[in-house]
């Protein structure tokens, strides 16, 4: 009978959760830049974040062997707790 696998300590979830938040942060600051450097609209940039990010869903389900519907269903999740969040943000701007 196999033992259940130990949960990684909450340390380095925290840790994980800090380092995950930061790339996503350096993701928007460098297609920000991108975009306004090659006049891009807010329509092209959406396109290509969606086609990375199913490049990658698509290689984890093929390489990790997991089932595509499961991660597809988790990316929806995180993208509307995403959009929730950036939703529920005050936009600052400078007068």
């Amino acid at each position: 009978m196999k033992k259940p696998s130990k949960s990684p300590p909450p340390a380095l979830f925290a840790r994980e959760l800090m380092n995950s938040a930061r790339l996503a942060d350096a993701l928007t600051l460098l297609a920000s830049e991108h975009a306004a450097q090659h006049r891009l609209s807010e329509a092209a940039v959406v396109g290509a974040f969606c086609w990375v990010i199913g490049r990658i869903v698509g290689a984890s389900a093929r390489d990790g062997g997991r089932d595509l519907d499961q991660l597809l269903g988790f990316l929806g999740q995180q993208v509307r707790r995403a959009a929730v969040g950036e939703m529920a943000r005050r936009a600052y701007t400078l007068h």
